[in-house]
């Protein structure tokens, strides 16, 4: 980078950060280099590079694209200032080899904008409006973008793709970039922090001190599987595979199945089960059915956030159980259990009741429960403000802040 290009970019850099840039604004305010005070390295008395910065100077001078001011006293030797002339931008441009802000703020809008006809899920379209927006304003996205248009293209093709459904994030990568780790090392990181900010699921989520998800349990949130999911769960169910039909009551100490064979599923027959029990860690659900579930009783693995494609198995069995039959959740005495709760009651199972996460169970175990911060604590007293979890856990949720602990399953077996 020569020296003029140099001085070009740092006053260019200053210009697209004040009002002069910015669309239906005004500024009187000069955009200048104060060498007296640093603003450009290696311009000081006795520095070997002022001769070459003073060339650079005049030479910008001369084709009228800066103004410069000698220091007071040093005249003929250091100059004060560097003020841009603004009447001259596009010569600024050129000279210092970039585009202009707008013309960079207005492709990536005009990619955002197209890809609107592609897509049809609401916070896709919420976060393709607000960015637009915000670059139209400000000439500018906001911290989930960038103004490289390789890097938004790429995000826009992904967002495109998975409107299809999950897939293989290497998969994906391959059909959209041809190359099957491009999707992981360049835009992974972009779509799980969009995903965190605009899908609502994930935005319930991602506040919580103790529910810092994976960019992988991100990411098959919207569709992007890292690995084929396994979904897990133990009891009688009858599953259709088309005309196939296959039972599981054989498994006794429980059945998987991967999320690519259960896209193939249509339908579960569990009009036997009497109580289904969704158990939201591992550990204790693992317990659970090798002590020996009740024949009438469906154990399923809950698991922490779960995915659209656990959410498939969920409405499923929503569908396929008895009117009569009775749905528990077994979680964490804490926000995230709440939450948990209170997503899948919402979704798919209306009359679901809570099991073990009551007032006496807390009591029993509070002695050993998991202290808890102050700003996880306020975080309870704000979801409970905003009533974005179940109303049968504000007794207990009491006794959290009361205590300042919460209770986890493991402590319960």
């Amino acid at each position: 980078m020569t020296r003029e290009t140099e001085i070009m970019n740092l006053l260019l850099d200053r210009y697209e950060r004040s009002g002069h840039c910015l669309p239906g604004k005004e500024s009187n305010r000069r955009i200048m280099l104060n060498l007296t005070k640093g603003e450009l390295d290696s311009y000081r008395e006795n520095d070997p590079n002022v001769a070459e910065v003073n060339s650079a100077i005049e030479t910008l001078t001369a084709d009228l694209l800066v103004t410069a001011i000698w220091r007071k006293g040093y005249e003929g030797w250091l100059y004060d200032r560097v003020v841009l002339n603004l009447y001259e931008l596009a010569k600024a441009y050129e000279r210092a080899g970039r585009e202009p802000l707008a013309m960079k703020a207005g492709i990536i809008a005009g990619i955002l904008i197209g890809a609107k006809s592609f897509l049809q899920s609401p916070w896709k379209l919420k976060f393709l409006d607000d960015e637009i927006a915000r670059l139209q304003a400000t000439l500018r996205p906001s911290r989930l973008l960038t103004m490289d248009e390789t890097v938004v293209e790429s995000i826009v093709k992904v967002l495109k793709y998975t409107e299809k459904g999950p897939e293989l994030m290497r998969v994906i990568s391959a059909n959209c970039f041809n190359d099957s780790k491009y999707l992981e090392q360049n835009t992974a990181s972009h779509l799980s922090s969009i995903a965190k900010a605009y899908e609502p699921d994930l935005v319930a989520y991602h506040t919580l001190d103790d529910e810092r998800l994976t960019q992988s349990v991100v990411l098959e949130q919207i569709g992007i599987l890292t690995y084929p999911e396994i979904l897990e769960f133990c009891g009688s169910v009858r599953l259709s595979f088309g005309n196939s039909i296959m039972s599981t009551d054989v498994f006794r100490n429980g059945f998987c199945i991967q999320s690519e064979n259960f896209r193939f599923l249509t339908g579960a027959d569990i009009s036997d089960i009497r109580t289904l029990i969704f158990i939201e860690n591992r550990t204790n659900y693992r317990q659970y059915i090798l002590r020996g579930a009740a024949p009438d009783t469906l154990v399923i693995y809950h698991g922490g956030f779960y995915s659209p494609a656990k959410g498939r198995l969920f409405n499923i069995l929503s569908e396929g159980a008895s009117p009569t039959a009775r749905t528990l959740f077994w979680g964490d005495i804490d926000l995230g259990g709440f939450l948990m709760f209170t997503r899948l009651k919402r979704e798919f199972f209306p009359n679901l009741a809570a099991w073990r996460m009551g007032s006496e169970d807390f009591e029993k175990h509070k002695a050993f429960g998991l202290k808890r911060s102050s700003t996880y604590l306020e975080l309870i007293r704000k979801k409970m403000r905003d009533d974005q979890f179940d109303a049968i856990f504000y007794p207990v949720a009491q006794l959290i802040l009361q205590s300042g602990v919460t209770i986890e399953q493991e402590l319960m077996l």
